[in-house]
């Protein structure tokens, strides 16, 4: 059963995915083929040291989205880079607890062409310097370029993880899944005056 929850300030758009891809190329990602995502999500879980979801599940979001599942270098792969646009109902699911990032309705996934709510960041993590670079550098450009109207999540896999968000500017969110961290709406856009 939900929880009434309070809205919390964002303002919903259509992901451009032409300037998402452009944007993350340019710090050396792109969008993981079918094959590398059981390579990129053992990465991912090395790296992290923690469990995350399977593959199959990754690339399914990936599909529904197209632009979740994100890849820094190649044989081998250096980085992995997992967000998730939600829709309006997934922002209220990560409020309730009711978001599941291991296995997602979709209802709750901002598909491709489709309003974006929140983003919910699911994993990051290089295992070079230049990978971790990338990592923090396009974590901080994509945030306020593509999805600073929204509210960003995610939850510190470990005390590295952690750090990395208050450096961010994440804090813990107060509701939700447990270790749930957000950051508010940083772009507010501009009002026209009539």
């Amino acid at each position: 059963m939900s929880e009434t929850v309070e809205p919390l300030e964002t303002y919903p758009f259509i992901v451009d995915h032409d300037e998402m891809l452009a944007g993350m190329g340019s710090f050396g990602w792109r969008i993981a083929t079918s094959e590398e995502h059981g390579p990129m999500m053992a990465l991912a879980e090395k790296l992290l040291n923690s469990q995350l979801t399977s593959a199959e599940t990754i690339e399914w979001i990936n599909s529904v989205t197209q632009m979740t599942s994100w890849v820094y270098g190649k044989d081998p792969l250096e980085g992995a880079f997992l967000i998730v646009p939600v829709s309006p109902k997934g922002l209220e699911a990560l409020q309730t607890g009711e978001f599941n990032p291991g296995a997602p309705d979709e209802s709750h996934l901002a598909a491709l062409g489709t309003l974006c709510a929140g983003a919910y960041v699911g994993a990051y993590a290089g295992a070079t310097h230049e990978a971790r670079k990338a990592v923090m550098t396009a974590t901080a450009i994509m945030r306020v370029k593509v999805f600073g109207q929204v509210p960003a999540f995610a939850r510190a896999a470990n005390e590295d993880g952690a750090r990395s968000m208050v450096s961010l500017g994440f804090k813990p969110a107060g509701f939700g899944a447990d270790k749930l961290w957000m950051q508010p709406v940083i772009n507010r856009p501009e009002e026209k005056v009539a």
